[in-house]
Parts: C-alpha cells; sequence; structure tokens
C-alpha cells in the first residue's frame, strides 16, 4: 500500500511529507473525534446553562405560589378567627336574654371550663406562649371544622331558645285573666309574668377561662377532671390557673396554637395528666423552654413546656398527679404558664377534649 504524500509550498520551497496509510487514517480520526467531541461540548454547556434557568425559573415559581398559598391561608384564617368571636358573642347575646326571661343558661359551644370572676383585664396571670408555627392547610382546615361544629350547636341552641319563648308565651296567655273587654288573647299583665327569683348577674363575661385557683395545701381534686379514666389516659388540669390561650387559632388568625396555655403565679406546681414514662426533660430550643415528654403508651404523648424548674428525668415512670415541674417562663412566653400538649399518634389535638 503506497504512502500518503502531503506537499506543503511557501516561500518558493515547497516541502513533501510522506504518511503512512495507518497513521493518515488516525489523523482523521482524530480529528472527526475531537470535532464530535467540540460538539458535544458546546451541546452540553448550552443544555446545562438552558436547564439551569429553567430549574431557578421553577423554583421562583413555586416561592412565589408559596407565597400566595400563606397570604390566602392567612386571609381565610382570620376570617375564622372573626367568625370565633361573632359566636363568642352570640352565646353571650343569648345567655343574657335567656336569663332576662328567666330560662336555663344556653347550650354551651365551648368546652365546659370553669370562668374566673376576674375580668381579663384586672387579672394578673396573662402569660401566653408555644412554638410559632407557620400555618398550614391542616391547622386551618382544622379550626373551620371547629367553627362549623359550633356553629352547629349554637343553631340548635337558638332553635331550642325560640321554642322555649313560645312555649313561654302560650303559658302567659293560659294563665292570665280576663281583661274588661272579655278578650283571651290580651297579654297579660306585669303581675302575671313568671317571677325570676335569681338577682340578675353581672353580663361582663371575662375573655378567659380558668381551672381553681392555688393554694398553700393544694386539693387536686377540685380540678381531677375525669379522674376515673384508665391512668394512663390524660384527663386532669396539668396546673391550677387561667386559660389565656386555648388551642386552635389566636392573635387575630395569624398563628395557631398547638396547645393549651395555662397561666399562675411563679413556681405553682405542674402534673403529670395520667401516669407514663418520661420521654424528654430538658431545654427546648423551638419556643417551648425548659419541656417534660410524657409517653402513656397506645400512641399518646404529653408536653408541658416553659417550665422554671424541672423535677423529672429521662426513662423515669410518673404517675397521675404527681408533680414533674415548677411554673415558669423559659422558652418564648410572655409571663408564668404551662403549655400543654397532647399527641395521639403523632398528632396534636385539642387538650380540652380530655378534660
Amino acid at each position: 500500500m503506497t504512502d500518503y504524500v502531503i506537499t506543503i509550498k511557501g516561500g518558493g520551497k515547497s516541502r513533501e511529507i510522506k504518511l503512512s496509510p495507518g497513521f493518515f487514517k488516525f489523523g482523521i480520526f482524530s480529528v472527526v473525534l475531537s470535532s464530535i467531541l467540540f460538539v458535544g461540548a458546546c451541546g452540553y454547556s448550552v443544555y446545562s446553562a438552558l436547564y439551569k434557568q429553567s430549574n431557578a425559573d421553577s423554583v421562583s415559581e413555586v416561592q412565589q405560589a408559596n407565597e400566595i398559598q400563606q397570604e390566602q391561608l392567612l386571609t381565610i384564617s382570620k376570617k375564622a378567627d372573626a367568625m370565633d368571636a361573632t359566636l363568642q358573642d352570640l352565646a353571650r347575646q343569648e345567655e343574657s336574654l335567656r336569663l332576662q326571661a328567666g330560662l336555663k343558661p344556653p347550650k354551651s359551644d365551648t368546652p365546659e371550663v370553669e370562668t374566673t370572676e376576674t375580668p381579663a383585664e384586672e387579672n394578673q396571670h396573662t402569660g401566653q406562649g408555644g412554638p410559632i408555627t407557620e400555618l398550614e392547610i391542616a391547622n386551618v382546615a382544622e379550626a373551620l371544622d371547629m367553627l362549623e361544629q359550633r356553629a352547629k350547636i349554637r343553631k340548635e341552641s337558638l332553635d331550642a331558645f325560640q321554642a322555649e319563648l313560645v312555649a313561654l308565651h302560650q303559658s302567659w296567655i293560659n294563665v292570665a285573666p280576663s281583661t274588661s273587654t272579655g278578650s283571651s288573647n290580651s297579654y297579660p299583665s306585669e303581675t302575671w309574668l313568671p317571677q325570676n327569683t335569681n338577682p340578675m348577674p353581672n353580663f361582663s363575661r371575662p375573655a378567659v377561662n380558668s381551672v381553681p385557683s392555688t393554694s398553700p395545701n393544694i386539693d387536686w381534686s377540685q380540678f381531677q377532671g375525669n379522674a376515673a379514666a384508665d391512668a394512663n389516659i390524660p384527663s386532669i388540669w396539668p396546673a391550677t390557673g387561667v386559660v389565656t390561650s386555648p388551642y386552635g387559632l389566636r392573635w387575630g388568625g395569624t398563628d395557631f396554637h398547638p396547645g393549651m396555655d395555662i397561666a399562675n403565679d411563679l413556681g405553682t406546681p405542674i402534673v403529670a395528666t395520667a401516669d407514663g414514662m418520661v420521654e424528654f426533660a430538658g431545654w427546648n430550643s423551638g419556643g417551648y423552654g425548659n419541656m417534660v415528654d410524657i409517653n402513656h403508651g397506645n400512641g399518646i404523648m404529653t408536653r408541658y413546656g416553659h417550665a422554671q424548674q424541672v423535677l423529672v428525668s429521662v426513662g423515669q415512670s410518673v404517675r397521675r398527679g404527681q408533680i414533674i415541674a415548677y411554673m415558669g417562663s423559659t422558652g418564648f412566653s410572655t409571663g408564668p404558664h404551662v403549655h400543654y400538649e397532647i399527641h395521639v399518634d403523632g398528632q396534636k389535638v385539642n387538650p380540652i377534649n380530655y378534660l
């Protein structure tokens, strides 16, 4: 096989370079391969740049969507909080009207908790706190479900109130004496109206709820709740004091409170609400401050936050009613109180349902 001859001319002279067939083919292959690699590298660079730009656009779109969703959730949450205030006003108005008519108190649309005799603005126990959590769809949905249940109860109570008023009016007609005109449909005189022997109460209802006050010798039986329940099921109050922040939406609907805040004096005892084993005892950097978690088995766990001092340790068995800590204002807190949570299968639930 003959060699390949390459002639190079320049400067009036010419040079010949002889290449063997194998070397010539290798050179051609190298040039083609280099061209392919160069084109591929250029293509990959262009693709990579476009891909990164596409990802950046996608991330920006997701962030914008999240911001819009948070704004919508906040709007719905604020409306739900306003509806909650409206339901409270309706309940107070119905209570006032029932008392004036001498009828029994209205059906409550909130869990039964004894109200303090001290107006909220005069009460020295105002501590609140807990973790600051971003509103989630599940939180707002749960709040709306709670409002729906309360609205249903309020409607039933108002329907019953209407029926009672009709019956009361009919009873007045039946017992009224005949008038000079002989009309049987005349309204009775004031002397025939049913007399309410109870003095008219003060209708200024406190904005907060309370459990029995603390005393030097605490009688825990005052607030044992459903003490007959299974020993491993939370069923008593974790402390005495004032409920300053219940479970659910608060602060104008800008935050969802996953527990219940009970405020009292610094150093008020905090007790385990059921038998169990201490799962955590110490400092929590997520807003709870000094915190105790107790595992009660069957997927139930209780949490006690903002303690001044923790008296138990991890792995320790505790009994219902046993003092586990003293009330403080550690972590995210505006004053002495205990933040109390109940978790069932990892989900936070309303503690009031267990009292």
